[in-house]
């Protein structure tokens, strides 16, 4: 993503003579075929069935903070949030964070959904409370696509973090058709010392970056924090925990 000027106010013996072969009906080879391709795809829609494809807190519309100059264009400038967790059982406000679902599992919280304007500065802010560890490729350590490539951490910029102490990360796409060249990256540094506990402390992260075209975007976790298939299973494939939405409009 481009980077924008703002102002807000990845050899055997020789067995002799052969009867020539009668020709084969290609119709048991394909029939066989068929069949495979179709368990495969009947498995594939009977997962993607039990998978929750919305946050069960519903769609974080983003809050109006005003207006922004990108580029010497006047756009809406708006808000959205949420906290990194490393167990669903963890509250917000009182409520915990992702009722009914695997209280085991690292979630975001209050929702994974979120729905914001068209071209505009759209400000997250992060509170990251999990531990963390060593990210499996260290291009994700690094900040990319937001305004001017860059982060705040606790309050200090940064344009990446130590790719050996990284909790989670916030990686959002479009899909196919909508705008094939946005992405964002952003690394969401780890809690040191809190050894996948919840005690209370966090992380703040900050960062904006301005939104594609109308359409659906999705986002996700690239810090292996879950289990099986690489710990790229579970949270990290289950909708709702550690990816989800944001529909731009």
């Amino acid at each position: 993503m481009a980077e924008h000027e703002l102002d807000v106010e990845s050899g055997p013996a020789d067995p002799g003579p052969v009867a020539p072969a009668r020709p084969r009906s290609p119709l048991p080879g394909l029939v066989a075929c068929l069949l495979v391709v179709g368990l495969l795809v009947g498995g594939a829609w009977a997962l993607l069935g039990t998978q929750n494809d919305r946050s069960p807190r519903g769609t974080q519309i983003a809050r109006r903070l005003g207006t922004a100059v990108v580029d010497g264009r006047v756009v809406p400038h708006v808000a959205i949030s949420f906290s990194t967790y490393p167990f669903a059982s963890g509250t917000s406000g009182g409520v915990a964070v992702h009722p009914g679902g695997n209280r085991t599992w690292p979630t975001v919280g209050p929702t994974s959904d979120f729905q914001v304007p068209a071209h505009a500065v759209v400000t997250v802010t992060v509170r990251q409370y999990d531990g963390g560890a060593a990210l499996d490729d260290p291009w994700f350590a690094t900040v990319r696509g937001t305004v001017g490539d860059v982060a705040t951490v606790d309050g200090r910029v940064v344009r990446s973090v130590d790719p050996n102490q990284v909790a989670h990360t916030f990686l959002l796409q479009s899909l196919p058709g909508v705008s094939s060249a946005f992405l964002v990256n952003v690394p969401l540094p780890d809690v040191p010392g809190n050894a996948y506990a919840d005690d209370g402390r966090y992380r703040t992260i900050v960062f904006s970056f301005v939104s594609g075209p109308k359409g659906t975007y999705v986002w996700n976790c690239e810090f292996p924090c879950g289990q099986m298939v690489a710990r790229f299973g579970s949270a990290m494939s289950t909708l709702g925990y550690m990816s989800g939405y944001v529909h731009v409009v």
